[in-house]
């Protein structure tokens, strides 16, 4: 086969086209680190002052780490929209809160395939999808 025939193609060609279909990365590749709660206790209460930074940076909704949180704990609580704070009825060491946030963002925040925190959850049907938004790839989660 010649070069001049139009079945061979150009390396850097494909290369670029290649580039053009794969989605850039949605952050800026910097190491991913969630901000370690801040636990106070107020009697048998325990109150996690910075709940609503953590949920922003792992870009989450403070409801779905809210029930995700209480349904592990076995208790109930309630989520502060004014104060940006979480308030657990039960009195909870702050290493047992972060060993949880740590669960969830492993679960529902990074990509399994690239190991990338650049996701969203979709919701098709009755499944939850995580999907990347880095490397595209898709996994069906359990429910949240």
């Amino acid at each position: 086969m010649s070069e001049d025939s139009g079945d061979v193609f150009d390396y850097q060609k494909l290369l670029e086209r290649l580039y053009q279909k794969v989605p850039a990365p949605a952050s800026s590749g910097e190491r991913f680190e969630v901000p370690r709660a801040q636990v106070i206790h107020i009697g048998s209460h325990t109150i996690i002052r910075n709940f609503r930074e953590i949920t922003d940076i792992i870009r989450r909704e403070p409801g779905m780490v809210t029930r995700y949180l209480l349904r592990e704990l076995a208790t109930a609580g309630s989520y502060d929209e004014s104060s940006g704070s979480l308030r657990i009825n039960v009195r909870v060491t702050s290493s047992s809160i972060n060993t949880l946030i740590e669960r969830f963002v492993k679960t529902y925040v990074i990509c399994p395939t690239c190991g990338r925190p650049d996701t969203k959850l979709l919701k098709k049907g009755r499944i939850f999808i995580l999907k990347c938004e880095a490397c595209g790839a898709e996994q069906p989660l359990k429910g949240i």
